[in-house]
């Protein structure tokens, strides 16, 4: 029997956009796990996903049901850390306001 291939060495941006859902799903995962231990929305992981907040519409578009339940687990991890500069960021991405007047 083939073994699986271990997509955990990618970066976490790599594997929420790989094309394979199982590397998505992994990386959906490790974010739950990344973003529940950060301090702050300072953190890395944190400053990583707000700095390219557009991968979150991939996150909970994501084809395959399974990786996208863990998705959107990942999704509501982030927003509890992101704090208001985050949650607003990605409030203006999803309505497609630039946020000025």
């Amino acid at each position: 029997m083939a073994e699986e291939e271990d997509f955990s060495q990618l970066a976490l941006v790599d594997q929420f956009a790989h094309k394979n859902w199982k590397a998505r799903k992994g990386g959906y995962e490790a974010a739950v796990k990344a973003f529940d231990s950060a301090a702050t929305e300072d953190d890395p992981v944190v400053r990583q996903f707000l700095n390219d907040s557009g991968i979150w519409k991939g996150v909970v578009a994501d084809s395959n049901v399974a990786a996208q339940q863990e998705g959107l687990g990942a999704y509501i991890s982030f927003l509890n850390i992101a704090g208001a500069q985050g949650c607003t960021r990605l409030a203006l991405l999803w309505t497609g306001s630039s946020g000025q007047s």
